[in-house]
Order: structure tokens, then C-alpha cells, then sequence
């Protein structure tokens, strides 16, 4: 069976003869002549099988060409705002952020960095998640977000452009509200079989040669990307998670397991992109931003 398709120009003849309420007004509207607009409905009719329009001295609506009509209005309409937007980013007016961040990343310096960057690019439209590092990276590699903010895997892509702007370290830690928390602490090689492991995700955090191997030794493996979460569960006895040093250090009863291998996994931490693609107008203001801001808090 033959897909049926309706083309633009007949979307656009059909729009025109119910708004303009004949074809005489549609065919001047359109710059074309009424027997070319009348053919095209003839034609439109014919395809779709059924009437759209009643003859009379005012075109009525069928029962299908009502259905029709809210779709040719979304048509036209997304392509008036499309044709706008795009004369926007001609004139460097409108611009585009996708951004995805981690959950230290944007606790620490997504809000100060955006409203900085919004104060500077108020037409600027903005796409924003929060989610684990792997995915991000995975994302702006797949075109989903056009940049990527934080840490960095070992061995990163080698089409994605990275941008080193501070190191950080992965520290395995358990509250001190945990049941086994002495034992955690003093012998944790005999406790981590009755604990489980709360974490965003299994990978180069973890090393890939003794990922295996280690959330083996856990009773079980919770994969949590909400940081939030995961340290109301660590608060609540219910395991223990590794979580940057930057977090630990404000969070007062979160304690470091100092006496365990892989306990502490520096990691570097920046934007990253796409070499094959140019940056958008409002990607490389933001770029330009934080390379400013991070110079700047170095020097």
C-alpha cells in the first residue's frame, strides 16, 4: 500500500483558503492564480479520498478538514518560528546552550557560571541536565548535548576536544550513622561483604581492570545517579558511595575509608565537545566563560 504524503505547498494552499475564506482571497494571498489553488485542493482531496471543504459562498470545514487545519496551523507556525529563530542567530541575537553537567559540577558551579552567562546572553535558549558523568560523555559524543561538564574518564574519545580546568579525587566514604561504621573504618576488607555500594555508575571510577573485582566484595550494588539520594541513603545506614572530595569536605559526618585499595582515584575535570563540529554562538560564549573564570581562580 502506497504512504500517503502531504507536501508543504499543499498545507499552505489549504491554510490559506480556510483563513482567508475562499480561493480568490487564498490564490491573492499566495501570489498564485484560483485555478492553480483550486487544483491543488482538487488534488489534496483526490489524495486523501474525502472532502475537506464544503462549496459554499464561505468554505466550511469537514469533520477532516478540521483535523487538518489544527496540523497545517502547527506546520506554519513552527516554521515561522524556525525562519525567525534562524534570522535571530544570523544576526547574533539568539543563540543555543545544550549543556549537561555531573552532580558536583553542578552543585558547585553550574549556578553561579549560568546566571553569569544569562546576565550576558538573555535571548539565549538553554538545555540543562544533571546526570552521570559516563552519560554525558556518551551524550555529547552521540550529538545529544553540545558540551560536556566534568570529571573526565581515563582515556577520554579521541574526537572530543577537552578542557582541563581542575583536579579532583573520588574518595570511598560512609557515614557515621552506618551500622558497620567502626568496622568499615578500622578493617574495611572484612566489612565490605556485609555493605552495599551506592553509585551513579560502574566504570572508569571504579577501574575497569578491578571494577570486577571490587563491587564483587560488596553484598550488593545500588546504581543511584541522584547524588542527593545517594547521600540520604548513606545517611540512613543503608551503604556507603564514593563521592568527590569537594562534597566530602562540607559534608560533616561523611567519613573517608582510608584503609582500603582504590579509595581515593584522582580524576580531571572540565568541558569537553566535539572536534568534527563547529561550536555554537552560545557554546563558545559559555567555553569562553568558564576558561575565564577558572584562570582566574587559579592565578
Amino acid at each position: 500500500m502506497q504512504r500517503l504524503q502531504i507536501e508543504r505547498h499543499e498545507v499552505r494552499v489549504f491554510h490559506a483558503v480556510v483563513t482567508h475564506q475562499g480561493f480568490s482571497r487564498a490564490a491573492e494571498h499566495l501570489s498564485l492564480s484560483q485555478s492553480a489553488v483550486s487544483q491543488t485542493m482538487a488534488n489534496l482531496e483526490h489524495k486523501l479520498g474525502t472532502r475537506l471543504l464544503s462549496r459554499k459562498r464561505k468554505p466550511v470545514l469537514t469533520e477532516a478538514g478540521q483535523r487538518l487545519i489544527g496540523y497545517a496551523e502547527l506546520v506554519l507556525a513552527e516554521e515561522q518560528q524556525a525562519l525567525h529563530d534562524i534570522e535571530q542567530i544570523r544576526t547574533g541575537a539568539l543563540s543555543t546552550l545544550s549543556l549537561a553537567t555531573n552532580s558536583m559540577v553542578n552543585r558547585y558551579f553550574t549556578g553561579p557560571l549560568l546566571l553569569k552567562f544569562c546576565q550576558d546572553n538573555p535571548l539565549t535558549r538553554m538545555k540543562l541536565d544533571v546526570i552521570p558523568s559516563k552519560e554525558i560523555i556518551k551524550g555529547v559524543a552521540e550529538g545529544r548535548w553540545e558540551l560536556g561538564f566534568g570529571p573526565f574518564q581515563t582515556h577520554m574519545p579521541a574526537h572530543l576536544n577537552c578542557r582541563v580546568y581542575f583536579e579532583e579525587k573520588r574518595v570511598l566514604a560512609v557515614h557515621r550513622n552506618h551500622p558497620d561504621y567502626s568496622r568499615l573504618m578500622t578493617n574495611p576488607a572484612d566489612a565490605l561483604g556485609d555493605a552495599v555500594l551506592l553509585t551513579s555508575y560502574l566504570d572508569d571510577v571504579l577501574k575497569p581492570a578491578n571494577a570486577a573485582r571490587l563491587s564483587a566484595q560488596f553484598k550488593a550494588v545500588w546504581e543511584v545517579s541522584h547524588l542527593d539520594l545517594r547521600l540520604a541513603l548513606a545517611e540512613a545506614g543503608r551503604g556507603i558511595t564514593y563521592l568527590s572530595d569537594r562534597i566530602l569536605a562540607d559534608e560533616e559526618n561523611m567519613h573517608a575509608m582510608t584503609r582500603l585499595e582504590a579509595t581515593n582515584i584522582p580524576r580531571q575535570v572540565g568541558i569537553y565537545y566535539r572536534k568534527d563540529q563547529p561550536l555554537s554562538a552560545g557554546a563558545a560564549r559559555f567555553v569562553a566563560l568558564c576558561d575565564n573564570h577558572f584562570q582566574s581562580t587559579r592565578a
